[in-house]
């Protein structure tokens, strides 16, 4: 962390050069990058040498440096870190407890409602639950069903992802129209891919594309609100569909009609080790082991495989990757019985 009071000695050589501000070599963009240098704890010496390996003069890039550490937008923002670093260190503090409470994801059989919601839906702690909804026509679907049951109308797919690093943060630019039969085809000649899929941000076009199947979805009393079923997201895909780090902002039900999904997640109490650039995302993407973080600074993952007739309960915020395994269809609802709004006061958005 930055300590605005450490700059440079008084006596600094700097000063008898006759120089009393940075040279205009620095652009807003370098500025902005030796300041979060500076704000990370970067040692003002450290600084200096690479300004000065990457060929700015030592005085100028002396000169420059200290300018950064006197500045009171850079003092405010150290306060700022300050406060945001004994967030982190309760954050932390919990996340501990946490490791040795909860050591998996726990699976359950039928839970009451009741139970559910005083177990899991308040203190926000995932679970995989059977037996709910193996009532519902879905359960069987297959290929051949779904192509039979819904003729062949326009959908949306989310397609040439594989050619983007951020295909899920670029979600709009994937929006692609398919026609239902070939999304079918596609899904029996392609048994592995990761270039299209039909996910949840096809949800407005493919609630009535697709509605001839919501018959098939039934009810969830106690844990789902009454009304369609449609409502939900609706997910297709081959096997090697990745879902990249994210979190939600929503409570949410991932329902597993057919096939088997690898889920990784992470609680939202280990938010500071998960890299989170922009919005719900997180620099990790695609990398479902962190693999890329040192050990002592990798957050504590938990890995699920949800199968047919499971639902695997999402808490808000908490991170999650999810990958096929195989071929799998499924849904995923938001719409529970108890509050879930989290969203209306949710205010980074664009911020980071």
């Amino acid at each position: 962390m930055l300590d605005v009071r450490k700059g440079f000695r008084a006596d600094d050589p700097l000063r008898a050069l006759g120089i009393s501000r940075p040279a205009p070599i620095f652009d807003d963009a370098q500025r902005q990058a030796l300041a979060g240098r500076l704000l990370a704890g970067d040692a003002p010496e450290a600084v200096v040498a690479d300004l000065a390996r990457d060929g700015v003069a030592l005085p100028l890039a002396r000169a420059e440096v200290e300018a950064a550490l006197a500045h009171p937008y850079l003092k405010a923002a150290a306060l700022l870190q300050a406060r945001l670093a004994k967030r982190d260190w309760l954050l932390e503090s919990r996340a501990r407890l946490e490791r040795e409470a909860l050591p998996e994801v726990p699976r359950r059989h039928a839970l009451a409602a009741d139970v559910f919601h005083a177990e899991q839906y308040l203190p926000l702690k995932p679970v995989v639950i059977s037996g709910l909804f193996d009532h519902w026509p879905a359960r069987q679907w297959t290929l051949e069903i779904l192509a039979a049951r819904v003729g062949n109308p326009e959908i949306e797919v989310q397609s040439n992802r594989e050619a983007d690093a951020d295909f899920e943060l670029n979600s709009l630019r994937h929006k692609a129209k398919w026609r239902w039969h070939d999304l079918i085809e596609k899904l029996h000649t392609t048994p592995r891919s990761n270039d299209f899929y039909v996910t949840a941000n096809n949800g407005g076009t493919n609630r009535r594309a697709l509605a001839a199947l919501w018959d098939d979805v039934g009810d969830m009393p106690g844990y789902l609100a009454a009304g369609p079923m449609g409502d939900g997201f609706f997910w297709m895909g081959p096997a090697g569909t990745i879902t990249p780090w994210h979190h939600d902002l929503t409570q949410n039900l991932l329902v597993q009609m057919a096939g088997i999904k690898r889920v990784s997640l992470v609680s939202p109490l280990e938010t500071p080790r998960m890299r989170n650039h922009r919005h719900c995302f997180s620099r990790f993407g695609s990398d479902a082991t962190l693999a890329d973080a040192p050990a002592d600074t990798r957050p504590r993952i938990l890995t699920v495989d949800i199968g047919p007739g499971d639902a695997l309960f999402l808490p808000v915020g908490w991170w999650h990757h999810v990958e096929a395994l195989s071929l799998t269809i499924g849904m995923s609802f938001t719409n529970f019985v108890w509050p879930n709004d989290f969203s209306s006061f949710y205010h980074s958005d664009g911020e980071v």
